[in-house]
């Protein structure tokens, strides 16, 4: 397989530095044929005569758009529905009663963080529709983030193709949540848009400053931790403590743990993956924070106090 590649080996090298850097993440040394693969499908997607004329544009004119699009396409994650059951379990067993006995009732935002083509998103709404009827008054809003790219357009679309939905998904939910394309020959399937309106999707840089996204309930962070580098796990994972409110949740995969590098979680005894953030001082809060947040306990909290000037 090896003998069947034609991008140059200090080209490949320029790859991983410029997803390093933009990303985050090491591609390793035993992805050639992967990347090769992807991003000859690339260059034909934009007009471009050879894979060799897509690296040389790229690395030539240093053109932002073009380092985003080669990033994004080398990073796409092979994802399916409900990948990772016990994260549905946890979050129809554990979160939702945990925030329900909180708010009892109102609207509660997950952010799905590196959505791929939003498998995870839509599932996390199936998985409420299935108990809501356990939390009467409760709704729920669903935003997944992630680079720009093919899988982000199909996540836009809710279109899936036949062997996409056959891969994790009941053939229940196949039929209550999605209808068939009413393209004769088209075998895909679309997110019905009761679904739809649960759940939207944005582009984002994942290692840029996500201030201009909104407090979240909740974050979902699965699978992708042990890719990113150290600094750039420093970097998420600060961007993401900031985006949680307190007492809110963070869910890994069932297999990650934060260890040591917790900014402001603190681990549920049920699960090493899920955490809970601590509380916050009253006077920091944002208004969008829940009443129980607003109750001291008189511990260390994440939040720093302004000191007061002397005098």
């Amino acid at each position: 397989m090896a003998g069947a590649l034609s991008l140059n080996p200090p080209y490949y090298e320029a790859l991983k530095r410029l997803t390093l850097e933009l990303a985050g993440v090491n591609l390793g040394s035993d992805h050639a044929f992967l990347v090769e693969t992807r991003l000859s499908a690339l260059a034909r997607k934009e007009g471009f005569q050879s894979l060799d004329a897509l690296v040389d544009e790229l690395f030539g004119t240093g053109e932002s758009r073009l380092a985003v699009q080669v990033v994004s396409t080398l990073l796409e994650r092979d994802s399916h529905f409900n990948k990772d059951p016990k994260s549905f379990t946890l979050f129809t067993d554990k979160i939702l009663p945990d925030l329900y006995a909180v708010r009892g009732g109102g609207q509660v935002r997950l952010l799905s963080f590196g959505c791929a083509a939003g498998q995870e998103a839509y599932g996390m709404a199936m998985a409420f529709e299935r108990v809501k009827d356990q939390f009467p008054g409760l709704s729920l809003e669903i935003i997944g983030v992630d680079y720009p790219s093919a899988a982000l357009d199909r996540a836009k679309a809710g279109r899936y193709t036949h062997f996409e939905v056959q891969r994790g998904l009941p053939a229940r939910d196949l039929i209550r949540f999605f209808d068939p394309s009413p393209e004769p020959s088209s075998s895909d399937w679309i997110v019905k848009d009761s679904l739809k309106a649960m759940v939207q999707f944005k582009d984002v840089h994942l290692l840029s400053s996500l201030g201009s996204l909104p407090k979240f309930h909740g974050v979902l962070f699965r699978g992708a931790l042990p890719h990113y580098s150290g600094p750039a796990k420093l970097r998420v994972l600060r961007g993401l403590s900031s985006l949680v409110l307190p007492y809110g949740y963070l869910l890994l995969g069932s297999h990650e743990t934060l260890k040591q590098i917790n900014f402001g979680f603190d681990s549920v005894d049920e699960a090493s993956c899920l955490y809970r953030k601590r509380e916050e001082i009253a006077e920091d809060l944002d208004p969008l924070d829940d009443p129980a947040a607003k109750k001291s306990n008189g511990r260390t909290t994440f939040t720093k106090t302004k000191k007061k000037k002397s005098g």
